[in-house]
């Protein structure tokens, strides 16, 4: 796709020159519009608060510097997405064995990343549900979180998110079958109670986001 179609072409364009008069501003809105999805991601593949901070520092620091690189042959989300998604299966890597996976209330630890504005999932049981899920996740690989939270996080299509992982299709079927797959095994083993195997089935089919089964706040 051409920059000149990307919402976020007059931003880039002022992002190429970091010596430019209205680099600080652009760079910091583009901060400020993607501060939050960057942090669910992190959080979805990273499995706690703290490493997502660190994740988000990571790829926003390494955005700053291949900024000028960018070349439009994408959207500027789908090359953002790429990088938080490097950045957080290389800081699971390199981490592994270390903090322990957190539950979603954690993310209140970070009211400059995520909304804090009380919603209609704001009350105990959908937290609780959306802990459990979120200690399924955490039980998956790095990639299969990746796959996951861009497909019901981020709402992306098979397309979209062929793009931003650099897969073929096949790929993206297959690695999204998989993550299916070895979420239901987690949850049927350690949360009988829940049941997000249908609700990804029909959403999937239907095209759609489960983001529902995913507990996802803010």
């Amino acid at each position: 796709m051409e920059l000149l179609r990307d919402p976020d072409a007059q931003l880039i364009a002022a992002c190429r020159n970091p010596n430019g008069e209205g680099f600080e501003e652009a760079f910091e809105v583009l901060f400020h519009r993607y501060r939050e999805r960057v942090y669910a991601i992190a959080f979805r593949v990273a499995g706690n608060q703290a490493d997502a901070m660190d994740i988000v520092q990571e790829s926003f620091a390494l955005l700053f510097r291949k900024l000028a690189s960018f070349r439009g042959t994408s959207l500027f989300s789908t090359w953002l997405f790429r990088i938080v998604v490097n950045c957080s299966i290389d800081h699971r890597r390199r981490n592994k064995g270390g903090r322990a996976p957190a539950l979603l209330a954690d993310q209140k630890v970070a009211p400059d990343l995520v909304d804090q504005t009380p919603g209609p999932r704001d009350n105990a049981s959908v937290h609780e549900v959306g802990d459990q899920v979120q200690e399924a996740i955490s039980q998956l690989s790095a990639k299969l979180r990746a796959i996951l939270a861009l497909r019901y996080l981020e709402e992306m299509s098979y397309e979209e998110l062929a793009a931003t992982l650099e897969l073929s299709m096949g790929t993206v079927k297959s690695r999204l079958a998989r993550a299916h797959l070895a979420l239901e095994h987690v949850v049927r083993s350690r949360f009988p109670h829940l049941d997000i195997s249908r609700k990804l089935d029909a959403e999937d089919d239907a095209g759609g986001a489960a983001s529902d089964s995913f507990g996802v706040v803010g």
